[in-house]
């Protein structure tokens, strides 16, 4: 995991437009949506790249 352009969970879900929750959950129901290594828990927090979240992006766009 790049350690540049870390966000967490809540502050991605935001830059989603989604609420604060929205990466954590997804998470939990389809960690295969997410591309390899740009989200991972830590503690109680997810931790996610700014990749991740472009990744994400392209993926909410197609549907």
């Amino acid at each position: 995991m790049n350690l540049d352009n870390l966000y967490s969970g809540k502050d991605a879900s935001e830059m989603l437009g989604k609420s604060g929750n929205y990466i954590r959950q997804l998470y939990a129901k389809y960690p295969n949506r997410f591309l390899p290594g740009s989200c991972r828990k830590i503690g109680r927090e997810f931790i996610i790249t700014i990749e991740g979240i472009e990744y994400l992006k392209k993926g909410m766009i197609k549907k």
